[in-house]
């Protein structure tokens, strides 16, 4: 086992040692299961006496130790940083404080204090994030691929111009057609399920009020929400199933500038989990951390680049969904944001 390995599953376990047997048990968060589970296989700890975690723990803690002082350093560091400060900060350097503040091992509470007592600070260091004037461009010649297949099938373009009186089961094909052609022109063949918004909400033991994605990608699978699709606009079929993709891109290409891989492992999603729990979805605030994170800048940009050019080369106009206000503003005010960085990034 390595040092990485023996860090998880401290972090992610609840270890115990068994009486009668002498031998260790680890009892994964919720959640976590799975990653738990792997990490026992991978080094064959089914049977792993007290004594040998032991010698695990005085063999590794030291260098976990020192990382965790080193984190803290940094997410002082940034504390106490003036928000004139941070706004100078280049792109490796607010990835450097990213990567230490939303650490991979960092508890509820952690996150929930960073974003309570310095949500302005975090607000200022994700929208300075510029990326690079090439990398946008590598990922629009590869999304003109895309646009020009599906502007190209009739399936697609027909059910966009009648997308409101169509079915839902045709709006489903809709996806699965566009799924296609992303596979092929990505080489990378998806996935697709679909749910509601009540089944969505007894998975994740939601409260019945509580919003509800769209869609969302997960495990190398796209989800869309059925509610939500019966009362879309026409290019939900289309764009969002691009969105979500690029999710997918996100997590799993490596891309050729080294700092946008390290950009995009960032957890800065912990965050929204902040902004659900805590913030009213009325309030004009919600959503400011969620329309900031880098993934989802990336991601809307797309979107809305996709939209643009399929709307120039088949004429069809995007029609108006039928959402509920806090979606709309945190759809709008995603857009909003991704437009902002393309200028900050000098697109084109």
């Amino acid at each position: 086992m390595n040092c990485d390995d023996f860090e998880a599953l401290s972090c992610l376990c609840k270890i115990t040692a068994s009486a009668e047997t002498g031998l260790v048990r680890f009892e994964a968060q919720r959640g976590y299961e799975v990653t738990v589970a792997e990490l026992i296989k991978k080094n064959q700890l089914e049977n792993l006496s007290t004594k040998a975690w032991h010698n695990f723990w005085e063999e590794y803690m030291p260098t976990i130790q020192v990382r965790r002082k080193l984190r803290e350093q940094k997410i002082n560091d940034f504390k106490n940083k003036s928000s004139e400060n941070i706004a100078q900060l280049s792109l490796k350097e607010r990835i450097d404080y990213l990567e230490a503040i939303f650490h991979k091992y960092q508890t509820k509470g952690e996150m929930s204090d960073i974003c309570s007592k310095n949500k302005d600070k975090l607000m200022t260091l994700l929208y300075g994030i510029k990326l690079p004037k090439d990398f946008w461009k590598s990922e629009d010649q590869q999304a003109d691929r895309f646009v020009s297949l599906v502007a190209h099938n009739k399936k697609i373009t027909d059910n966009m111009k009648n997308w409101h009186n169509i079915s839902i089961e045709d709006k489903k094909e809709t996806i699965k057609e566009t799924v296609k052609i992303i596979g092929y022109v990505y080489g990378a063949p998806l996935e697709v399920g679909f749910y509601t918004s009540e089944e969505y909400r007894k998975k994740e033991n939601l409260d019945e009020n509580a919003p509800v994605f769209g869609a969302y990608h997960q495990e190398g699978k796209l989800f869309f929400n059925t509610d939500r699709l019966e009362n879309s606009d026409n290019y939900m079929g289309v764009s969002v199933v691009f969105h979500e993709f690029t999710h997918k891109r996100q997590k799993e290409t490596k891309f050729e500038d080294p700092l946008i891989n390290r950009l995009f492992a960032c957890r800065v999603y912990n965050a929204v989990g902040y902004e659900r729990i805590n913030v009213d979805t009325s309030s004009p605030e919600y959503g400011d951390i969620y329309s900031l994170m880098p993934t989802e800048v990336h991601a809307y940009a797309m979107q809305k680049y996709v939209e643009d050019e399929i709307t120039n080369k088949t004429g069809i106009e995007k029609t108006q969904a039928q959402e509920t206000k806090d979606v709309r503003q945190v759809h709008d005010k995603s857009f909003a944001v991704a437009a902002i960085a393309l200028q900050h990034s000098n697109r084109r």
